[in-house]
């Protein structure tokens, strides 16, 4: 039996500066995923976070076979500490889900009960039943959930969480996007659209406080939209084309101002219509010339998402 058919459950779990509740989080996902009955793993993969996380997941990797723990050289964010989490998994189905006990444990079996009974899903996504995030953090959500439904054309009713159960292929497949900022729910969401969502229970953050300001929140929406969406430049494009035509009307108009004696300047009429002129037809060029940068991008775009510094429980790498 293969290492990948030998193991059912990957659960992967970002970790910054959680070092205080590490072994809760350590002892009720143990409970819960043995009593499922199933083969499983946990990956913990450590984002360069500024407490002693480390030690602590070295440790339980060391005592516990099951457990893998991934060290990463700097601070990659949360999205491309789950992706190096993927690359490493081997289940035939993988949990998500944040390491502040915030997603309790206990509701996994009702997110693996949700994906197994409908063969056509291919992710669950708990969304809370009352979310215990401070204001910032749900003002925050709510506008990322806006930006995501315009423009990465999301089902408005679908919510984007990272407390998630998907099935391999769907994780196959994300692995192959060469994404340098991977956002996973973008991700996901490019993938597939066998998205469903089950209610879970949300609990009040354990310890410490959470690591997204209001400027995190803006920087990871826009780079939602432009690493996922071609909306933006789209738009541009737009505004260029819609310039021009008003360009044309505009220099017809003083055309006829010029010649029927309405403009005394010299010189006056030409610039104003060389500056209109150029300024629709910018505006287009930059639209046309970002599609292809985009394109090229996508293609050959090579730079690491992460650097791994260090992994102890080597033994069970697929």
């Amino acid at each position: 039996m293969t290492k990948q058919e030998s193991v059912f459950f990957s659960i992967v779990i970002p970790v910054y500066g959680s070092e205080p509740i590490l072994g809760m989080l350590y002892q009720r996902l143990i409970a819960v995923m043995e009593a499922m009955e199933k083969p499983f793993e946990i990956i913990f993969v450590e984002d360069s976070g500024p407490d002693g996380a480390w030690p602590v997941l070295r440790d339980l990797a060391k005592s516990d076979k099951r457990v893998r723990a991934i060290q990463l050289m700097s601070n990659s964010g949360q999205g491309a500490a789950t992706y190096c989490g993927f690359s490493h998994a081997s289940g035939q189905f993988i949990i998500t889900m944040d390491d502040d006990l915030q997603h309790p444990p206990e509701e996994i079996p009702a997110m693996w009960d949700a994906i197994r009974n409908q063969e056509s899903v291919d992710v669950i996504m708990g969304v809370p039943k009352k979310k215990q995030h401070n204001f910032i953090r749900r003002l925050g959500s709510r506008f990322v959930h806006r930006v995501n439904c315009i423009f990465l054309g999301k089902d408005p009713n679908l919510q984007f969480t990272s407390f998630r159960i998907m099935r391999r292929p769907l994780v196959l497949g994300m692995l192959e996007l060469k994404t340098l900022y991977p956002a996973l729910g973008p991700m996901i969401n490019s993938v597939t659209q066998r998205i469903t969502n089950i209610i879970v229970e949300h609990a009040p953050r354990y310890e410490g406080r959470s690591g997204y300001s209001m400027v995190k929140i803006m920087k990871q929406t826009m780079g939602n939209f432009i690493g996922y969406s071609m909306l933006p430049l789209r738009l541009l494009a737009i505004f260029g084309a819609v310039g021009i035509v008003v360009s044309i009307f505009l220099a017809v108009t003083l055309l006829v101002r010029y010649f029927l004696g309405g403009i005394n300047v010299p010189g006056w009429a030409s610039l104003a219509l060389l500056l209109i002129i150029l300024s629709g037809f910018n505006f287009f060029a930059f639209a046309v010339l970002g599609e292809y940068v985009i394109r090229i991008l996508q293609r050959s775009n090579h730079t690491p998402q992460y650097i791994i510094r260090e992994v102890v429980g080597i033994e069970h790498l697929p």
